[in-house]
């Protein structure tokens, strides 16, 4: 105390987030002599603001010496804590003289007790979680030190061994086996094998094999054990797994040195093949063979198929342009290129308006699957324009081969152009293009213009021709007319001829390499996939099963532990999975396919007969946005089913679960009443806005939802002299969502400063979980009532 007085021994915790010094009440025998007169306001954990009354004491510790005021709190947080030394006294300091030094280990560093401080008062230090295996572990360190036993620990990661077979059980293994009787026929008297590069005899009873590597003539003899059928798993465990996982040979000659037993090569090579950790590495010489090529149909009319995607990103132009999109009639081969800043959908779409008003609209856009592609907005546009959108299968270019391989020579040509030039790629594009527009295309016999156009298009070198060349007498109109459709049909249907050809000519070629692939429903795959991580890395992940088979290059395969539960794969993106079987002899397994049950039902597996799928795997927009909504009542009856992307397992668990509770699935939402919702607008004057005008239909989907809400008690008629206006906006499944237009009304309401939790924060709780429930509140907005004050702004006006 100030002035003398009684010394009390206090425990202190150094606060460096606390602005002010507290001591608790009951600590020291505080006086008005002590009392400063003055108090501080303190806002705690609840965001509540308290008037704390200071006094004064003496403070002797490491961090401060001398006179201090304190602020007096009845009770504080932390239990055996009877100070808090904020940063009012000491500042930023923490140490008490300099900071702790630097302490460099080669390993990490196992503290066994805990100090003083720590274990009395525990809670005022941080702990990370320990998991079961870790308290297990530490649990028996314990036990150990009581008792004088703590020892460390050391293991090699080799997989278990029987160590606990004999000399004796091996020969009783031998004998035992039926695939080694024909050995023991051949055995001879040891006496006899010094001569012979090849011999079986009987080492004190044991079934020994000599053997001379190379016929007799160089090295010295090998002594293999010949290994019975139960014990030959292990010992291939040993020679793979714990050896590189290296291939046949390497793994032959590795058990050669050692071991024998019939048909081992033939072993060895079933379970490399097997091995799980094998099949999706590969070696770097072992390349998956392509399926046979499957060539795309030409279409009759020019740009009804048109192909889109986008370049780059390339280096910036003037007008700051890094990406192009590249469009191209899949008939003609006309391709057209537009310079876009960024490729997000409304650049795209912006873009595909300039082709679509120079030749029209195509009934078919195929494009791969990015995102500005697979947005909800790009399908909108194609929608209202009665466009079918098609799309590519993941990691498979060549459904776009005429596109991607007009992107590497636009590429070549930009680059050649800036550098012999060195002007800006976006001034030389027009140029290029026309260029591009008046070769002859390989595989139709003519060049993009002549198709187009039915004509040879004017360009530098026509113009320089024309100088020295004899004007052409102008033609009769009717004539003219006639001839054009004459050369544009005639050259239309040999373009036609010309592309089937180069088409069979290019599957003959193709094929030399192909292997036929083909896979039913329930086979396990290993499937290309793109790494979770990193997107524009892939590699082979599974085993997953095949679904369904949607044409002859393309399967639809379960990925339960993927942000999809079901991918669509073209087929040189998938290889058989062969799984390890333990009724195989020798543990090995024999060349065939491992099968397992379809986990998901056929309803949640099979697309829609509208999205038409095509030959090549190219997919219309997500068949889930296009499925029907179910009532919660119709889902509860078809659990089973919703469920069955899960295990059989899962589904055990979670249908009671769900059919535990079946009030809170109801079809009408209910209001909750444990609060209500107030509008503060203070003193504001009231707002008016009328009706937004709406056509027959949106009225008639606006009668029902109000006809709705009045039904289920959820709004009522009155009268108010506030008044907003309410529309209708769609929802990702096409249905209406009802809205209001809130908008100047929340100008005036008084805003609720009640702290949200950050999404970083929620993120990282649940970034290492393995499942994430997600809940959909039914009409969530509308389960929570109004205030009687709030009644009289919430009013919505109908025309």
């Amino acid at each position: 105390m100030v002035g003398g007085g009684e010394k009390v021994p206090v425990t202190i915790l150094r606060d460096t987030g606390a602005f002010n010094s507290f001591i608790q009440a009951g600590v020291l025998s505080l006086s008005d002599k002590s009392e400063t007169g003055s108090s501080v306001p303190v806002r705690g954990m609840d965001l509540n603001v308290l008037s704390v009354p200071m006094h004064k004491v003496i403070l002797h510790c490491d961090l401060f010496q001398g006179e201090a005021k304190l602020a007096v709190r009845p009770a504080l947080p932390i239990p055996g804590v009877s100070v808090i030394l904020g940063n009012d006294l000491v500042g930023a300091q923490v140490w008490a003289d300099v900071p702790p030094p630097v302490v460099v280990s080669p390993g990490p560093l196992v503290r066994s007790e805990p100090k003083e401080n720590e274990r009395d008062v525990p809670e005022a230090f941080t702990a990370c979680a320990v998991t079961r295996a870790k308290a297990k572990i530490e649990c028996e360190v314990a036990s150990q030190s009581d008792k004088g036993e703590v020892s460390e620990k050391f293991s090699l990661p080799l997989s278990a061994f029987p160590a606990s077979v004999t000399r004796s059980d091996l020969v009783a293994a031998q004998q035992a086996d039926s695939s080694l009787k024909p050995l023991f026929e051949q055995v001879r008297p040891e006496s006899e094998m010094r001569d012979s590069a090849c011999g079986y005899f009987l080492q004190d009873a044991m079934l020994v094999r000599r053997w001379v590597q190379h016929g007799g003539f160089v090295g010295d003899p090998v002594l293999q054990i010949v290994l019975p059928a139960k014990l030959r798993q292990p010992v291939l465990q040993v020679a793979h797994d714990e050896s590189g996982h290296s291939g046949v040979r390497k793994m032959y000659g590795r058990l050669l040195r050692h071991f024998f037993w019939p048909h081992i090569k033939r072993d060895v090579s079933a379970f490399i093949k097997t091995c799980h950790t094998c099949q999706p590495t590969d070696k770097p010489n072992q390349i998956l063979k392509p399926a046979p090529l499957c060539p795309i149909p030409a279409v009759n009319q020019p740009f009804e198929h048109v192909i889109v995607d986008c370049v780059g990103p390339l280096p910036p132009a003037k007008t700051g342009a890094t990406f192009l999109l590249a469009v191209m009639c899949q008939s003609t081969r006309y391709p057209a290129a537009y310079p876009l800043r960024t490729i997000t959908t409304r650049s795209v779409v912006q873009a595909l308006s300039q082709f679509i008003s120079i030749f029209g609209i195509p009934k078919v856009i195929q494009s791969d699957q990015g995102s500005n592609f697979s947005s909800h907005m790009f399908s909108q546009v194609l929608k209202q324009l009665r466009v079918q959108h098609v799309q590519s299968s993941a990691y498979h270019a060549q459904s776009q081969g005429a596109l991607e391989r007009f992107h590497q020579t636009l590429k070549s040509v930009l680059r050649a152009y800036c550098t012999e030039l060195g002007k800006d790629w976006e001034e030389s594009l027009p140029w290029l293009m026309l260029a591009a527009r008046e070769v002859t295309q390989e595989s139709t016999g003519f060049s993009a213009n002549e198709l187009v156009f039915a004509h040879t298009v004017r360009g530098p070198l026509a113009a320089l021709a024309g100088k020295w060349k004899e004007s052409q007498p102008p033609k009769n109109l009717i004539d003219y007319v006639n001839g054009f459709r004459h050369r544009l049909y005639a050259a239309g249907e040999l373009a036609k001829d010309n592309l089937a050809s180069a088409q069979v000519k290019m599957k003959q070629l193709y094929d030399r390499q192909a292997e036929y692939r083909v896979f039913s429903p329930g086979d396990q795959v290993l499937a290309l996939l793109p790494v979770v991580t990193s997107p524009f890395l892939a590699k082979f992940t599974g085993p997953h099963t095949v679904l369904k088979k949607v044409s002859e290059q393309n399967y639809i395969i379960s990925t339960p532990q993927r942000r999809k539960p079901t991918q669509l794969c073209h087929v040189n993106l998938l290889k058989p999975y062969y799984a390890r079987t333990p009724e195989a002899p020798g543990g090995a397994q024999s060349d065939v396919v491992a099968h397992a049950i379809c986990a998901a039902g056929p309803g949640l597996v099979e697309p829609p007969a509208s999205l038409g799928l095509e030959e090549d795997g190219l997919d219309a927009a997500d068949h889930a946005l296009l499925r029907g909504r179910l009532k919660n009542s119709e889902a509860l009856a078809n659990l089973d089913t919703l469920l069955g992307h899960l295990s059989v397992a899962q589904r055990a668990e979670l249908a009671p679960l769900i059919q535990e509770f079946p009030c809170l699935f109801g079809d009408t939402p209910s209001q909750t009443h444990l609060l209500e919702h107030d509008i503060d607008v203070g003193e504001a004057k009231p707002i008016k806005q009328r009706f937004y005008r709406v056509n027959a239909d949106r009225r008639k989907n606006l009668d029902a939802e109000v006809k709705y809400m009045l039904e289920n008690g959820m709004a009522e008629p009155c009268a108010s002299s506030w008044s907003s206006p309410c529309l209708l906006v769609p929802k990702a499944d096409g249905t209406p969502r009802f809205c209001s237009d809130f908008r100047k009304l929340k100008n005036v309401t008084k805003p609720d400063s009640f702290p949200l939790p950050r999404v970083d924060d929620c993120i990282d709780q649940v970034g290492a979980a393995k499942f994430v429930s997600k809940f959909d509140l039914l009409k969530g907005y509308w389960q929570v009532p109004l205030s009687q004050r709030a009644h009289v702004h919430r009013l919505l006006v109908l025309e």
